[in-house]
């Protein structure tokens, strides 16, 4: 009876204080992506790819304890590239989903910085090329999948009511995106993104 008791009791004291150490919380993100394709071929010559400039965003679900946070998060990702020179731009639009363990440097106050480290998947839902004012389906020519690691930092502003977050990050595509490269070619996505979120 004893031991029961102070199982209860033990309980009841762990309930009471995980919530004030456990924090956890959904929200949307927005900003601004650009997304410039690494291509390799043993074909000379190389093609280079500039930077192409779009809109990132989604949602995104948070917990924490302590330091350390993981966050996942339903992004809306448009990845690709340009060359301006022959008024080229490929455009693959993909539902991103980034898994992050999360470092909170300093986990009191109202302004945390955070450093972040994962990986991600995302799905191809299309494809298009534009050359000049021609315009081009090329979703059958790219595998569906992708998937690659995603570094960041930001701050992140605790109020009264909601949390605001700014961040910045990088996505290192590892997947061959072309469903059926020749010997020696590769094309992988990169991606900086800046992030502005609000969360409940």
């Amino acid at each position: 009876m004893k031991r029961t008791a102070i199982g209860f009791l033990a309980v009841a004291v762990a309930a009471a204080l995980v919530p004030q150490a456990l924090e956890a919380g959904i929200g949307i993100k927005g900003g601004f992506s650009l997304a410039r394709f690494a291509q390799e071929s043993n074909v000379p010559p190389s093609f280079d790819w500039e930077d192409l400039p779009f809109f990132a965003g989604g949602l995104s679900f948070g917990s924490g304890f302590g330091f350390v946070g993981l966050q996942t998060e339903i992004l809306y990702v448009r990845m690709g590239g340009k060359n301006e020179a022959i008024s080229l731009e490929n455009r693959f639009d993909y539902i991103q989903l980034p898994v992050l363990l999360k470092l909170i440097i300093i986990p009191g106050g109202p302004v945390r910085p955070v450093i972040y480290g994962g990986g991600y998947g995302a799905y191809l839902i299309k494809a298009k090329g534009l050359l000049g004012t021609e315009e081009a389906d090329l979703t059958d020519g790219y595998e569906r999948f992708d998937y690659g690691l995603v570094a960041g930092a930001g701050l992140e502003f605790k109020l009264a009511v909601v949390g605001l977050s700014v961040e910045a990050r990088y996505n290192y595509g590892l997947s061959n995106v072309i469903k059926n490269p020749a010997a020696g070619e590769s094309m992988k996505n990169r991606c900086l993104m800046v992030l502005f979120g609000i969360s409940i």
